[in-house]
């Protein structure tokens, strides 16, 4: 198995989770397809992150899918939905690419 297979599959499920984020931010709780469309997008993603527990350590899929959450919710959020980049949200963004290096030289 490649090292960086479980990576992939992690990265994969936060995708698909970030996506059904901004369906159900779109849905506003009141349009039923955006609604449907992100629960079953949350539940798709869940399959890859399953598979990645077989792989990793608990702690190391938290890391790396909480990691690329933030990257990946930082980015869309500046993007889509044009918030303000922050001090802030650049520390942030500094601290989950740490997390996610060492989340990899941990797994080794």
């Amino acid at each position: 198995m490649k090292p960086f297979v479980p990576f992939l599959l992690v990265a994969l499920g936060v995708i698909l989770a970030t996506i059904a984020d901004v369906f159900l931010k779109k849905s506003n709780m009141e349009h039923a397809p955006y609604l449907a469309v992100g629960i079953f997008l949350y539940a798709i993603g869940a399959l890859p992150i399953a598979a990645a527990f077989r792989m990793i350590d608990f702690s190391v899929v938290f890391f790396v899918f909480e990691g690329v959450a933030i990257l990946l919710g930082l980015a869309l959020g500046i993007i889509l939905f044009k918030e303000h980049l922050s001090l802030l949200k650049v520390a942030a963004f500094l601290s989950a690419s740490l997390a996610l290096m060492f989340s990899y030289l941990a797994s080794r």
